[in-house]
């Protein structure tokens, strides 16, 4: 369940820390990922991420991330109180974790990110969407991002339960009822008995 969480809130996170990059761009017609971008529009995905900050978001979405997974996990016990102890273990993990990001924000990820808009974007559109992340509605929608992402990662988390629940459900029938007709497979799962 934790590792769930952790996992949508991430990825809400990083939805989130994207988002301004889409905010106020017209929709272009739709045209094919370039497979290799030019050296001028890689140059442009670069300074795009270098004008998100996408390492300072995550800096400070981390601690929100922390008080959004303590509060779903307080819905685990009837009196949505945590254990003292247990409150200060998920502290400390989620500590470690946010400590943790800027390793995972390496130059070669950067770079791979900075790769995916150059396929998705010309040179002219990610240097208009860097000079936008310059405005100061931007950089504000920045700066508040992580305490309204607080606010709205309950919201989406509660919303999202009954699907997630079904769909975990429904993955995990399907997983089994492939193993049954196909025990072979089961060898090769991470944990054998995790069907």
């Amino acid at each position: 369940m934790i590792r769930r969480l952790l996992l949508v809130s991430a990825v809400g996170a990083l939805a989130a820390a994207a988002l301004p990059a889409w905010a106020d761009v017209a929709p272009a017609p739709a045209a094919p990922a370039a497979a290799t971008p030019d050296a001028a529009t890689m140059a442009a995905a670069r300074a795009l991420m270098r004008a998100t900050d996408i390492q300072a978001q995550m800096r400070a979405i981390g601690p929100r991330m922390g008080q959004a997974v303590t509060m779903q996990l307080q819905q685990s016990f009837a009196d949505h109180q945590l254990p003292t102890e247990l409150q200060s273990q998920i502290a400390g993990a989620m500590q470690d974790f946010v400590g943790s990001m800027d390793t995972m924000f390496t130059p070669q990820l950067i770079d791979q990110m900075a790769a995916i808009y150059a396929r998705h974007f010309t040179a002219a559109d990610l240097q208009h969407l860097s000079q936008m992340m310059q405005d100061p509605a931007m950089v504000r929608f920045r700066k508040v991002m992580p305490d309204t992402l607080a606010e709205m990662m309950p919201l989406i988390m509660t919303a999202m339960r009954p699907q997630q629940d079904a769909f975990q459900a429904r993955i995990q029938k399907i997983v089994a009822d492939w193993i049954q007709q196909h025990p072979e497979d089961q060898a090769k799962l991470r944990s054998p008995t995790a069907h």
